[in-house]
Formats: structure tokens, sequence, C-alpha cells
């Protein structure tokens, strides 16, 4: 064995980089070396401390459950070392390489002789018990199913209201689902009754669909919590009639909702459709950051995260679009608020900025341009005044080339996707990804369907894959990371921009060939498995490997916020796991293969 070798490894490896030369030299002799092939089982039983070379190890629990894997630098065995307790795991080979042996004896007294290297062995062994811990079930996940059962209390619209109030009497319930044929047409609830017949002085014979309120706002069972929450709040209604694929299958109350899980930060959705001013909006808003650490705190998923965060978004735009009618009286015509970006995939996260735009029903000219106007200013700097910071490419609603009819929209669309010169290319991976927050669903869908019959265009695929192939996954030949300075002095890799953006942008590929009507990364790749257009196991590849980056930038926020910093993509990948590390590694190595596979597909010459 060569000592110097091991010499050198240890002075670029925490924590003995600490040591003077002298002492590195003196260590490394304590040292010996094993050679691994793939596929063999270490003996992981002796009290010694293995450290990784080179290769890869994946370590497995006695339930056969993957831990983690072990790359250079990794370390295993102190946990034996420290305790005297061993645990019942597996150490495979699954790439030949190099293993670092230390007895036990040379451990120990190198903890005694070197406070630094006991006070990290100790706290590694620290991280690696909160690493394994079983993780609970998240209250932030709970699905409308969770809280209310299969209990159908309908009638039908020819009973009389007399009927409908002994029933509702008998169930002890405060509404009924009202039923025409097996489908829901409407609901009767207590107020009904009160203001609609009482009131009103109406007879006991008053057949029910003449008094209930008809095509009522649903959710389905397999719904979030809280997105039944953001509807309820939204149009301040008290009873959701809740759906099992548009067939009946229960209500669920405010009451439910709020005894099931009165202490749920995602009421702040409900406090916000409360507001009547900016100000109240603002001291609402303040208490995200708070939300988005407990959420991690939670153990959220990256995308369930990304959802909730989206959905307080929505929620404060809804408020200040009625909160401007309120100042400015009502819209001179129809419209739609349009969200882009990673608002409208519902995968913000709590660095965003705003992308957003008005769909009108007529042309903008005179009253109707000079209306939208103030309400765009409006809502843009409420927002900005909420924490979601205008966009820096000025790509909002307050600017005036962002205001258009649906003639106007449909024209824009059009012509990029007609000429796809560079600059229409990067505005298409902008306003692609496009969806309604407030106003008319009829008028976006029918832009949507106009922009979709459009988009199978050989042409147009060919630039926008060519654009998509301009950036590549931070990996090099050799499988090892290739790091990139932010211009402020730190090094990483941007997580976003050179990761979560690559897959957004050859998922959009896709979803906008094959008429994909989902935007959200996730849905496009499900629905595109679905219809063949793209290969399942590839689908899943890129879904996977979504879901690591996503996980990776949501862990990297909550650091930066706890740290009392700015939010940033920018991750080292040295502070990672060796599972981490690996699981990115082959993230990267999806996007490369998709990237191929867009490049044959679509990069043809046309």
């Amino acid at each position: 064995m060569e000592v110097s070798e091991v010499s050198k490894f240890l002075a670029q490896t925490i924590p003995f980089d600490q040591l003077s030369s002298a002492q590195l030299a003196e260590t490394a002799l304590q040292f010996s070396v094993y050679y691994c092939q793939e596929g063999e089982a270490l003996d992981i039983t002796k009290e010694r401390l293995l450290i990784v070379r080179t290769g890869i190890y994946a370590l497995y629990s006695d339930k056969q459950q993957l831990l983690t894997k072990l790359e250079e630098g990794d370390f295993y065995g102190y946990q034996l070392l420290l305790t005297g307790l061993a645990d019942a795991d597996k150490l495979v080979c699954e790439e030949d390489g190099l293993i670092y042996w230390l007895p036990a004896a040379e451990f120990h007294q190198l903890r005694y002789q070197y406070k630094n290297i006991d006070i990290f062995f100790q706290r590694l062994f620290g991280r690696r018990l909160h690493q394994y811990k079983e993780q609970q079930g998240s209250r932030f996940t709970l699905k409308v199913s969770d809280i209310v059962q299969a209990r159908k209390i309908a009638i039908s619209g020819e009973h009389t209201v007399q009927q409908a109030a002994q029933l509702m009497t008998d169930k002890r319930v405060s509404s009924l689902l009202v039923e025409k044929n097996d489908r829901l047409i409407g609901i009767l609830t207590d107020r009904d009754l009160r203001t609609r017949v009482l009131a009103a002085d109406l007879p006991a014979a008053t057949p029910v669909h003449q008094v209930m309120t008809p095509k009522p706002h649903t959710i389905d069972k397999h719904a979030y919590l809280f997105e039944a929450v953001q509807l309820m709040s939204r149009f301040n209604i008290h009873h959701l009639p809740v759906l099992d694929k548009d067939i009946s299958f229960s209500m669920i109350t405010a009451t439910d909702i709020i005894r099931s899980q009165q202490d749920h930060p995602v009421y702040l959705i409900g406090e916000i459709h409360r507001q009547t001013s900016i100000d109240g909006l603002e001291q609402c808003s303040l208490q995200i950051n708070n939300l988005a650490q407990v959420l991690g705190k939670q153990q959220v998923p990256a995308h369930e995260a990304g959802h909730i965060i989206t959905t307080i978004t929505d929620a404060l735009t809804q408020r200040l679009i009625k909160l401007a009618q309120q100042e400015l009286g009502p819209a001179p015509c129809v419209f739609t608020w349009l969200c882009f970006g990673s608002q409208a995939r519902m995968d913000q996260s709590i660095n965003a900025d705003q992308d957003n735009a008005l769909l009108l029903e007529r042309e903008p000219t005179a009253d109707i341009a000079d209306y939208f106007e103030k309400l765009a200013d409006f809502v843009c700097q409420g927002l900005a005044r909420c924490g979601i910071t205008l966009c820096p490419g000025n790509i909002m609603a307050s600017n005036p080339e962002l205001r258009l009819s649906l003639k106007g929209w449909s024209g824009k669309f059009a012509k990029w996707i007609a000429s796809p010169t560079p600059e229409a290319i990067l505005k298409a991976s902008i306003f692609f990804d496009m969806r309604a927050v407030e106003g008319s669903k009829g008028l976006f869908n029918a832009l949507q369907q106009d922009i979709l019959a459009r988009t199978n265009n050989a042409l147009f695929l060919f630039h926008l894959a060519q654009s998509a192939l301009q950036r590549t996954a931070p990996l090099s030949f050799l499988r090892n990371f290739i790091l990139e300075h932010d211009g402020k002095q730190k090094k990483g890799i941007d997580l976003k921009k050179r990761g979560i953006s690559l897959i957004t942008d050859i998922v959009r590929i896709y979803a906008l060939a094959n008429g994909v009507h989902e935007v959200n990364t996730r849905q496009r790749l499900q629905q595109l498995a679905l219809l063949g257009a793209l290969d399942s196991k590839e689908a899943q590849n890129l879904s996977d490997a979504f879901d690591v980056l996503a996980h990776l930038r949501w862990d990297k926020h909550l650091h930066d916020l706890n740290q009392g910093h700015d939010a940033s993509n920018l991750l080292d990948p040295a502070i990672l796991s060796g599972l981490q590390r690996h699981q990115l590694k082959d993230s990267f190595a999806v996007i490369n293969n998709a990237q191929s596979s867009i490049k044959h597909r679509f990069c043809k010459e046309v």
C-alpha cells in the first residue's frame, strides 16, 4: 500500500483534513486497503471504521430496504464503534472499488487525541439516527376521503320541501344532495329552507328543485383537504358535495373540516379570502414562510408542498382581483386572469416571482383598456407587497402587451408557432405552460384548444427541441458533477436551471406534440404514458428524476429559510449523503437519455 496515496486522500476528507502533514502520515499507516468486486457483501460485523475510496456500496436494512449508497469519502462502522451496538445491516458492493479500514483501537485513539474528529463522528451518528427513522404520515396530505365517509343522503328534486326537512331532521344533517337519475343536480341546505321557503312564505308542498342551489361546486373524494378549504373559502360556501368519479359520494361541511383539522396552517387560505384590504393580505402572506417550515418539519413531499404554496398564491390573486373590483366596479367585459410557469404547473416554491396576464373577451380599447390597466396594476402591486416579486422580464398583466383579447392571444401564439424564431421559442417556454386562476374558464378553454390545435407542427417542435438541447445536465462523461459559480464566490449545481427546467422543457415538447391539456409536469407524464406517446418506463424515470430534483431544491430552500437567507437554487453536492448524490447522478443521467430521445424524435431535418 502506498502510504502517500492514503495520506493524500485523507488530506481531502473531512475531518482528517484538519490534521498536519506529519499527523496525516502517521494516521495513514494505521489503515489497511481492501479491493471489493461488484456483488460482494462486505464484512461489517467487526469494530472498525470503513472509508470508501472508490466504488459504490449499497446499504440495506434487515428488511432489505435500501437505506443509502456509500460513495467516495463516505463512512460506515462509526455507529458500532461509538455505541457497541451493531445494526443488522448489509453492505453490498455495486461498483468495483477500494475500501480503507481503520481498526477500533486506532479509531478511538484518534478520537481522544483530536477533539474535532470525535465531535465529527458523534454528529455524524446523530444525523444517521435522524435520517433512517421511520417517517410518519403528514397531516398536510390528508385527502377529502380521510375525513368524510361514504354517506350519501340524497333526495329527488320532485320531493317537497316538507319531505326534505323531515329527511334532514331524521338523519341529523344540515344539507341534502339533490339528484335526478342518480346524478347530482343541486344541494338543499337548512339556509335554503330558511331564506327561500320560510322567508318567502312558500307552501310546504313546494318542490325541492324550485328552492335548491343548482349546479353546486363539487370536489372529488381523492382531492387534498386544503383544496376543499380553498373552494369553500373562495366562494363562501359551507357545504361541498363530494364525488367519486362523477357519482355522489358524500357531503363535506365547514364543521367537518374544523373538527378534524382546526390547527391546520393551511387555514391561511381561508384567512386570505376573508381579508378586506391589501394590508390584511400582506399580514397573511407573512405566514407563508412559517407554513413552509412546518411543511418541512412534517416531511411533506416537494410536489405536495409546491401544490400548497401555489394554492396560496392563487388565493392571494383571487382575493386581490375581488378587492380591485370593489374599488373599480364590475368589469366591462368577461375576462380571465392567466398565470404561467411554475404557478401554472402548480409547483411553485418560496422564491417564485410573478408570471401572469389577462385574456379579454373584447379588444382592450378605450374604457375597457383603462379598466384592466388599473385592475392589473392593483393585483400585480398587491402580489408584490405579499412577497411574490415583480417579474424581472415584465411577464405580468401590468404589461399592456399581455392584456389581449382572445383574437389577440390566438394571433400571438399562431405567430410564435408559425415563425419559431429564437425569441418566439424563448417565449414559448414561458407562455405554453398556462392556467386560468380567476374569471371565465370558457374563454381560457377556447384559447387553450386553439393553441393545442396548432402545436403539432414539425418545424415548431424542431426548434422547440433544439432550444431544449442547448442546456445539459451537469454530469461529466465519467459521472462527475460539473459545478458552476453564481457570481458570489459560491459554486454548486443550479437545480432549477440545470435540472428541473430541463425536465419541464422535455415534457412540454411531448405534451404540445400530442395535444395534452394538463400543465403540471407529473400529470403530463402520466397522460403521455397513457396515450402511449412516451414509453411508460421513460415516463416513470422522468417523473422519479423530477421528484428527486424537486425534493433536493425544496430541502435547500428550507435550509436557506432557516438560516435567514434568500432561497437559492444553487446546491453544493458535497453536503449530500451518498444516497442523495447517487440519486442526483441518476437523475442527470435520465435527463441526458431523455434529451437524446428528443433529438432523435424531433430534430430530424424538416
